[in-house]
């Protein structure tokens, strides 16, 4: 009977023991930073002044992107400890070289975003006859190839292409160039005073409730780290001025 007991009073007492080290496990495993926290972690150690996106799994296996805001996307390890820099591509078969590689999922942000923007918000510049298609340009004033996009307007709107203006001051906020972006957005005439500052003209410094920071940082979570920067109808995003009739081929019109 005594040895019964005692058996009894082991087995109690192991399982006592079983359930307090599954109940300590876990609340390790609830107090284990998530692999996400991790790479953020190490970035924001690293480097406290640059944003970050947050991290999300890459196209490439065992790789997360990072995206920096109005910086390059970064491909880094799970443990935070190292990272690429580079645009992905695909390799095609035979004669069919290499493609730029689209995460579908930034794609689709691309798209959402453009999808939430207010034309009221941006400096447009229409067709005279049907718009086939609209390019949102994120732009800055002391930026040459930015000047010499605008200086092709009335080609881009003879296609057919409607472009609609964002801010991007390179230079970030605040800056000079901030301030002549939020000049020109909220002169009467903003079409006017956006073309009189792309010709190195001045305008009447005037402030106003304006959407130059908020498009300043939307590009940044975009990918928009130069200008111009163009935001097309299905989501890609092209770096650099295109001429009018290369950007009509790629919108397919």
């Amino acid at each position: 009977m005594k040895k019964l007991s005692l058996v009894v009073g082991l087995a109690s007492l192991l399982f006592s023991t079983l359930v307090l080290a599954q109940e300590s496990g876990s609340g390790a495993l609830l107090k284990r930073a998530s692999i996400e926290e991790t790479i953020l972690g190490k970035l924001e150690i690293a480097r406290p002044d640059i944003q970050y996106g947050s991290p999300k799994p890459s196209p490439f296996p065992g790789l997360y992107q990072v995206q920096v805001l109005g910086g390059p996307m970064l491909y880094i390890t799970a443990d935070g400890e190292k990272f690429i820099i580079g645009e992905p591509y695909t390799v095609g078969g035979s004669g069919e070289g290499f493609a730029k590689l689209e995460d579908p999922e930034v794609l689709n942000a691309r798209k959402k975003a453009v999808a939430t923007l207010d034309i009221k918000q941006t400096i447009a510049f229409k067709p005279k006859s049907k718009t086939k298609a609209i390019v949102h340009v994120f732009t800055d004033v002391d930026c040459g190839y930015c000047r010499k996009l605008h200086e092709q307007m009335q080609a881009y709107n003879d296609l057919g292409i409607e472009i609609r203006y964002l801010a991007f001051p390179r230079a970030g906020i605040p800056s000079p160039s901030a301030d002549k972006l939020v000049s020109a957005w909220c002169a009467k005439d903003r079409q006017g005073a956006l073309t009189k500052l792309k010709k190195n003209e001045t305008i009447p410094n005037v402030s106003c409730e304006n959407p130059v920071a908020a498009q300043f940082e939307l590009g940044g979570r975009l990918g928009v780290n130069a200008t111009p920067a163009l935001l097309l109808p299905n989501g890609k995003l092209e770096l650099g001025y295109l001429p009018p009739a290369d950007m009509a081929k790629l919108l397919n019109i």
